[in-house]
């Protein structure tokens, strides 16, 4: 090939990868691949963890992803709350790094249990005890004496914390963030409780040495972890009357296709980027 063509594959202009970009992006929105999804084995495990609950059992849910990760985090959460709410499991959650968290999550929880024909209720079924500045010591006082730390919530005087005097009661406390609260859990928990995680996926790689090591029950990464969760309750749940694929299946084609055009890109750019070294013109 002519040294014309591998330069002009080496200076391509970014504003034409940009519209290819958004020509492939568009297209697998309209109309996205349908593929055989391989759950990850971290994501198995946190949803099999989830899923042999007990009704009426409670979880704790730290919950401190915003619109900034809604990308990935959306799709966590909403197959979080499905699976949740039909084991009819107990859940209070908790924020610590944004106080608008709790008008973010109202919503896509109502949406859910309407899905329920909303049978379940906040303050009967679930408790949003919402923001708590100061991480560390939110987490202390949760660890150490749970009802202490959410009495001024008034969660004291529904029936979603009867019969819990300790977070230890509790079955499972799972952490839904995209940024690095989990690290406080870590240093805190001792043991009193399992701890799950819901993170995205550039968090993944610190995280990953705390589920070999047994520390965390499961993690979910990014938004294959949301399509992982939905493949999962779609096994689980196979009825027509479930919706069990939301964010997660909706936004792994496209961003299967981005990655794609990303790899190319840059495996071209070096490509012609050696040919022309080789031939003198660079």
């Amino acid at each position: 090939m002519s040294n014309n063509f591998w330069r002009t594959l080496y200076a391509i202009d970014r504003r034409v990868l940009y519209l290819i970009l958004i020509v492939l992006v568009s297209w697998q929105i309209v109309n996205p691949i349908q593929a055989e999804n391989v759950v990850s084995p971290m994501t198995k495990s946190f949803y099999t963890h989830l899923s042999e609950l007990n009704p009426n059992d409670l979880v704790i849910i730290e919950s401190d992803w915003t619109t900034s990760t809604r990308g990935e985090s959306l799709g966590q959460f909403q197959a979080l709350m499905r699976l949740l709410m039909r084991k009819q499991v107990r859940f209070v959650i908790t924020c610590v790094s944004d106080p608008l968290i709790p008008d973010l999550l109202r919503p896509i929880i109502g949406s859910i249990s309407a899905e329920h024909g909303n049978t379940y209720r906040e303050n009967e079924n679930w408790f949003m005890a919402g923001y708590f500045p100061g991480a560390e010591a939110h987490i202390r006082g949760m660890v150490n004496d749970l009802r202490k730390e959410l009495a001024p919530k008034g969660v004291l005087d529904t029936q979603v914390l009867a019969g819990i005097d300790d977070i230890s009661d509790a079955k499972a406390v799972i952490v839904v963030t995209g940024s690095a609260t989990i690290n406080l859990w870590y240093e805190r928990i001792r043991n009193k409780a399992p701890v799950g995680l819901m993170c995205t996926a550039v968090m993944s790689a610190e995280n990953i040495p705390y589920f070999v090591s047994g520390q965390l029950f499961g993690i979910v990464i990014g938004a294959k972890g949301a399509f992982d969760m939905e493949t999962l309750l779609a096994e689980e749940f196979p009825g027509p009357e479930y919706k069990n694929y939301q964010s997660g299946l909706k936004y792994m084609s496209p961003l299967a296709f981005a990655l794609g055009l990303l790899i190319l890109s840059v495996v071209l750019g070096n490509v012609a980027m050696l040919v022309l070294r080789r031939r003198g013109e660079l």
